[in-house]
């Protein structure tokens, strides 16, 4: 079992799961088996074959606390959040300083929009594991979506106390700090998460934002560029080098990166918003027209892109 572990550990899902269907076989009361089946299935995206793995072990044994923690992740990624929470829950009630389903439970509870539920399980979770830097950091997500940036940041600042080093608590820091409008503090929080983890485009594309709002376009284009290269199907990233370029004067290059980011994502109404502003400033006035009624398709209730359109007719 402990080989079926390591292959799971390596990465090497379905060899971990093949090898534990075979085992059943021979042992078929096995909640080793059943689990990793579980995981494995889970970690392949086959959710509905992984809860049923878990359904199976929970019949050999109904309390078993790991299994319907698991459970609860696999309904969490299937999208079926309030089974997942139940499941959590059930886990909670088994095991009631259980901080990893705290934690997990209020993952499901913010994705499913109930932000003070997610707090309020996030302190519970560091109520039992006060070094906990993923629940302080998940804190601070659901507090900046319920708009409490100076909670928020102090919940970023708590995570990275324990753990320095952690790349995504300074780029969710540099989120409450920008949209908190400290746009010199949000620079240096994603400076840091790129200097720890050199490869997050996230951080790249998002420092170039900043950047581009302190008007520095030249810094933000080689941000842009910088996230481009470590991800090349990143659309956001092109629609939002492609505003640089235009702020800088530079039409035609702007244009190319509209078009580059609507290639990757071709119902991106932003992009044809933006491609038309550059494409009128061009005084390619037809096309600009074109670009606008391409983002009206796409998003018919799209004030900016009528207005956008109305100034084009005008000319």
């Amino acid at each position: 079992q402990q080989c079926l572990i390591n292959l799971y550990q390596q990465g090497q899902f379905q060899q971990a799961l093949d090898s534990a269907t075979q085992l059943l076989s021979q042992f078929p009361n096995s909640l080793t088996l059943y689990n990793i089946q579980g995981v494995a299935n889970a970690a392949l995206g086959y959710f509905d074959a992984s809860i049923d793995n878990y359904k199976q072990a929970l019949k050999i044994r109904p309390n078993y606390v790991d299994t319907y923690y698991n459970m609860g992740s696999a309904l969490k990624d299937k999208g079926d959040l309030e089974a997942a929470i139940a499941s959590y829950k059930q886990a909670l009630k088994i095991k009631p300083d259980y901080a990893e389903a705290y934690n997990h439970m209020g993952i499901a509870q913010m994705v499913n929009g109930d932000l003070e539920a997610a707090i309020n399980s996030y302190k519970l979770a560091l109520n039992i594991k006060p070094d906990f830097a993923l629940a302080y950091n998940n804190m601070g997500i659901a507090l900046k979506n319920k708009d409490d940036l100076e909670a928020a940041i102090l919940s970023f600042k708590q995570a990275l106390n324990i753990k320095p080093n952690y790349a995504k608590a300074c780029f969710n820091m540099g989120n409450a700090l920008r949209d908190k409008g400290d746009l010199g503090a949000a620079i240096e929080s994603y400076k840091q998460a790129v200097t720890i983890k050199p490869h997050y485009a996230e951080a790249y594309c998002n420092l170039g934002t900043a950047l581009k709002s302190i008007g520095n376009q030249g810094a933000a284009i080689k941000s842009y560029k910088q996230a481009l290269a470590i991800k090349p199907n990143y659309a956001e990233a092109y629609n939002h080098m492609g505003i640089a370029q235009m702020v800088n004067g530079d039409l035609e290059a702007a244009i190319n990166s509209y078009k580059l980011a609507l290639n990757i994502k071709p119902d991106f109404a932003l992009a044809y918003n933006n491609m038309g502003i550059a494409l009128k400033n061009k005084d390619d006035l037809e096309a600009a027209i074109l670009s606008f009624k391409q983002a009206l398709n796409i998003k018919p209730n799209y004030a900016k892109a009528c207005f956008n359109m109305g100034n084009a007719l005008r000319d």
